[in-house]
């Protein structure tokens, strides 16, 4: 039996269009629109070219955290969002970053930070296996998103009903301003297909893909701009970050001796740390951060890494789970 995913996003739109069958694929997914400011889990379907446009992410690298009660500390559910996460980040030319960065006891309210929880009601109730709210600012813009499950219906990550992992990747889909997809057919349909499909919305079919691309064309994650300043110069080498169990770890290499600045920021674009600010050698360099700045530790999330030196500047998103 097929259930709805997102009653409250998209009820009306899946009772709407439960008839249509459309020929192009490239034209059937359907984005999210909502003018409003706040906290919502409602918005109308428009196409990709819709003059009014849609809820966008402005950054690239969203970082998402567990709430482990109830059902979110079955076995596999770290693992089942994560491979969710994945289906979208591998979606090209798109380059957002859906990560899981650990634990929270947050729930389902705007808090700035992005929550996978578990519970019985939120607004999901009846059939509803999910539901996704989006915190919006003026321009349409996400600022945050939270993902309900409904405890009420009894979850797997085995590969029996109700999954896990596919119905996070639906989900994910919404939390990226997609809605559901106008395609219709008895076999291989879009993750963001209005009902629950079971084991094979867990992989995107092109239909999804083309989704967030529109997103990611219209609406392209600007690099990060600090003082003005843009941090995406290619003229020199790659900066790294990779996470450790204590933080995260930043390597990057020097041809010469130069003058190495390395800068930490948040999301909002503000400045959290000095890591590196001297004259060093060549050859490749590592440098370790557990969140530590002048002001007292920083939460786990995304952060953004600067690297200046007389060659140019560059960027690496770090991910802080300690």
């Amino acid at each position: 039996m097929h259930r709805m995913t997102n009653q409250q996003v998209t009820a009306a739109v899946a009772c709407a269009c439960a008839g249509l069958l459309l020929t192009s694929r490239s034209e059937a997914f359907r984005m999210i629109r909502n003018a409003g400011v706040g906290r919502t889990s409602s918005g109308s379907t428009v196409p990709c070219n819709d003059p009014g446009g849609f809820v966008h992410w402005t950054t690239s690298s969203v970082g998402w955290s567990l709430n482990p009660a109830n059902q979110g500390s079955k076995a596999g559910v770290v693992g089942a969002l994560q491979n969710a996460m994945t289906s979208w980040n591998q979606v090209t030319p798109a380059s957002y970053t859906v990560v899981y960065i650990g634990t929270t006891s947050r729930g389902f309210t705007t808090d700035g930070v992005n929550t996978v929880m578990w519970s019985v009601g939120n607004g999901c109730t009846g059939g509803c296996l999910a539901i996704t709210a989006l915190v919006l600012q003026s321009g349409q813009v996400i600022t945050e998103t939270d993902i309900s499950f409904n405890d009420a219906a009894t979850w797997n990550t085995n590969g029996s009903d109700y999954d896990v992992q596919a119905i996070a990747a639906h989900e994910f889909g919404h939390t990226l301003g997609i809605h559901h997809t106008e395609v219709k057919k008895a076999s291989n349909r879009p993750t963001m297909y209005a009902n629950y499909i079971g084991l094979s919305g867990r992989t995107l079919e092109s239909d999804d893909r083309d989704a967030l691309n529109c997103s990611f064309n219209r609406y392209r994650p600007a690099v990060l701009v600090v003082a003005g300043v843009e941090t995406g110069n290619k003229t020199m080498a790659t900066l790294s970050a990779r996470p450790n169990p204590h933080g995260a770890n930043l390597r990057f290499p020097l041809m010469h001796e130069d003058h190495v600045r390395l800068d930490l920021f948040n999301v909002a674009g503000r400045h959290v740390a000095t890591l590196v600010d001297a004259e060093m050698g060549p050859g490749e360099h590592e440098v370790a951060w557990d969140g530590a700045t002048s002001q007292g530790q920083v939460a786990n999330g995304v952060y953004f890494a600067r690297l200046a030196t007389r060659e140019g500047r560059t960027s690496a998103t770090v991910i802080l789970a300690r």
